[in-house]
């Protein structure tokens, strides 16, 4: 009988993002790298939620875009477009809806749980990821969003 050990993890990425306005469809921030997202090479992790810390209380619908590695990201504030070499390596997204958040005074968080989306990652022990916007936020500094992943590692 085999045994299986599985470790949970949380990995957190705070974007640097315009502070201004943004349009539907924008990428939100540069490129995200979730470190240690796998515990070795080769080995999977399971995307278990995603919360959403926001300092501008801005309850921002936006997709949560993964790759297995590296990426040229959209530049922040333009056309989410990856190119087609790019588009072959991402594993999924998460949709964060306005639904998701809690509203506190002059903050907000989102909380997306029952991703269950299998991670395996290529050349390394890192996760990717970008922002795409689906609202129109206006954010108040370049540090008002937190992206925090919970994985079950192998």
């Amino acid at each position: 009988m085999a045994i299986v050990t599985a470790l949970q993890k949380q990995i957190s990425q705070t974007p640097t993002i315009t502070a201004g306005a943004y349009a539907a469809g924008d990428a939100l921030g540069g490129l995200l790298t979730f470190e240690g997202a796998t515990r070795q090479e080769n080995l999977t992790a399971l995307l278990l939620g995603v919360t959403i810390l926001d300092l501008a209380k801005q309850d921002a619908q936006f997709d949560l875009v993964l790759f297995n590695q590296t990426f040229t990201p959209t530049t922040d504030n333009a056309a989410f477009d990856p190119t087609d070499a790019d588009l072959a390596h991402v594993i999924g997204h998460v949709q964060i809806a306005a639904a998701d958040y809690a509203d506190f005074n002059d903050s907000s968080i989102a909380t997306v749980t029952g991703v269950n989306l299998p991670i395996h990652v290529t050349g390394s022990v890192n996760l990717y990821g970008q922002l795409v916007n689906r609202s129109t936020p206006t954010y108040a500094t370049t540090s008002d969003l937190t992206v925090i992943l919970y994985l079950m590692q192998d």
